[in-house]
Order: C-alpha cells, then sequence, then structure tokens
C-alpha cells in the first residue's frame, strides 16, 4: 500500500481533550511557527515554541473562550475569532476586538492574511477584510437561510488583493460558492448538493495554478470538483470513500507545493 513515512518529534500531555489546534508565526519573515494554539471546549491554551514548548500568558489572546480560528494577517498582526467575536492582536500588543450583534455566537470562521468570514447562529454570514489603515473592516452580511456547517475563504493568490471565493458546506447538504468581489460581494455563484452534511471545506489549488474545492463529508467520503477562476461553477465533480468517520481537511505544503490533508479513519494526503 501506498504511503507517507511519518516521524514523531515531541509529546506533550494536555489538560484535556482539544477540540483544534493551529501553529502560527508571530511575522511574515520568519522562518517557523511561534505560537501553537490549542482549543478546548471552555478556553483556549497558547504555546510558546522555542527550546522548549511552554504555556504563555502574553500572546494577547483571549484565553477563557475556545478558539474558532487563527490566522497571521499580512501586516504581521495576529487574528483569534472566538464565539463572541473578532481578536485583532497588532505587533505591539494593541487589541481590537469586533463583537457579535446581539446575542448570536459565531459558530464556523475561516481567515486568511487579508480576509475572514464569520458564520452566526441562523445562517448568518459577515465578512471582513484588512483595509489600508491595519483595521479589519466589515463589508458585508448574508443570510443563507441555512445553518452554516464549515467554511472557506482560500489563500490570497500572488499578486491579487483578495481570494475570489467563500466556500460554505450547510447543514442541508449542500456546497455554496459565494463571489467576494467588491462589485458582486456574497453573490452566490455556484451550488452544488453533496449528498450529505460537509464537516470540513477548503479550496486547493494544483501547480499550475487551477483551481478546485474539497468537502469532507460526514459519511466518510471526499468530494471534490474543479472551479472556474472566472465565474466560479463547478465541474469535474469527483468522490472518494476515505473512512468510517467524518473526513476533516486542512491545508499543507507538500515540497513546497500546495497539498491537502483529509483525515477519517485514516490519515490520507491529497497532492500533485
Amino acid at each position: 500500500r501506498h504511503g507517507v513515512a511519518v516521524s514523531e518529534m515531541a509529546v506533550s500531555e494536555l489538560p484535556g481533550r482539544p477540540s483544534a489546534v493551529w501553529t502560527v508565526r508571530g511575522r511574515h519573515d520568519e522562518p517557523y511557527d511561534k505560537y501553537i494554539v490549542v482549543s478546548f471546549t471552555n478556553a483556549t491554551l497558547v504555546l510558546s515554541i522555542g527550546e522548549t514548548v511552554e504555556e504563555v500568558t502574553d500572546s494577547g489572546f483571549l484565553a477563557t473562550a475556545p478558539t474558532l480560528d487563527v490566522a497571521l494577517l499580512a501586516d504581521n498582526a495576529l487574528l483569534q475569532v472566538h464565539g463572541e467575536g473578532i481578536r485583532h492582536v497588532r505587533g505591539d500588543l494593541r487589541i481590537s476586538e469586533w463583537k457579535t450583534p446581539g446575542r448570536k455566537a459565531i459558530e464556523k470562521a475561516a481567515a486568511n492574511e487579508r480576509q475572514v468570514a464569520a458564520a452566526l447562529a441562523g445562517g448568518e454570514v459577515i465578512y471582513f477584510e484588512l483595509d489600508a489603515s491595519g483595521a479589519l473592516a466589515e463589508l458585508g452580511t448574508k443570510e443563507l437561510g441555512v445553518e452554516v456547517a464549515c467554511l472557506d475563504v482560500g489563500v490570497v493568490p500572488a499578486g491579487r488583493a483578495r481570494a475570489p471565493f467563500l466556500a460554505l458546506g450547510g447543514w442541508d447538504g449542500s456546497l455554496r460558492l459565494l463571489s467576494l468581489a467588491p462589485d458582486e460581494l456574497l453573490v452566490q455563484v455556484a451550488t452544488m448538493q453533496l449528498g450529505a452534511r460537509a464537516e470540513s471545506v477548503r479550496f486547493c489549488a494544483s501547480p499550475d495554478g487551477r483551481l478546485g474545492v474539497a468537502a469532507g463529508l460526514a459519511n466518510g467520503v471526499l468530494q471534490r470538483a474543479a472551479v472556474d477562476a472566472s465565474t466560479g461553477q463547478l465541474g469535474d465533480a469527483r468522490a472518494r470513500f476515505l473512512g468510517s468517520r467524518a473526513v476533516r481537511l486542512f491545508r499543507v505544503d507538500v515540497g513546497g507545493a500546495p497539498g491537502l490533508l483529509a483525515l477519517s479513519s485514516r490519515a490520507w494526503l491529497c497532492y500533485a
């Protein structure tokens, strides 16, 4: 069986079962990650990476709530999305906080270095971009009419100001693509029925620049489709059964090229 060898480098006991984990650099010009961010059901633990891995309390992250997403923004500020808002931590530890309207909670979020999308309870999606002053500007909202199970904004293509589309997996088993172009902001450009609820969705680019989207489904199937870079239309859909557990997807680098790690009852690597 074709496989990729994995070397275990270190083991660290955690105070509970984590719900998610991220690694993030402190600046774009740093060669290595600075923090490991571990989210639990009621708290967030931030670990610094150095000669040893140890907990830190001066990262600017909110430790008393679970974290939904973490990103390093283009201006070297750190971003933390939690259930009650979005925390923007600048390099000098100045903190800006966006709070959710009313008593609604953020249930899912996705971010890259310039864009943030947050899905609130009830199916409302709010979209932000990093503006020229280094602030996160709220640019638009959209009521989908269906609860959002997962979403992704992809990565910003080289030489572009933003990723072109937002992908959303709904609890109704649908996959939707919304435009992020300023003149068509949050306009739905494509939809596809997946046959099951998506646990995870990720944009993926091939080394020759073609765009695709992958959805990891609750029934253990990985569904992939090609995305037309100009219109957002979906085509060439393919499905593969990966295992008995819901498929979760993570973008990784494989030999300097973009790839996808798909985790089910077994781990799979999708790469060119």
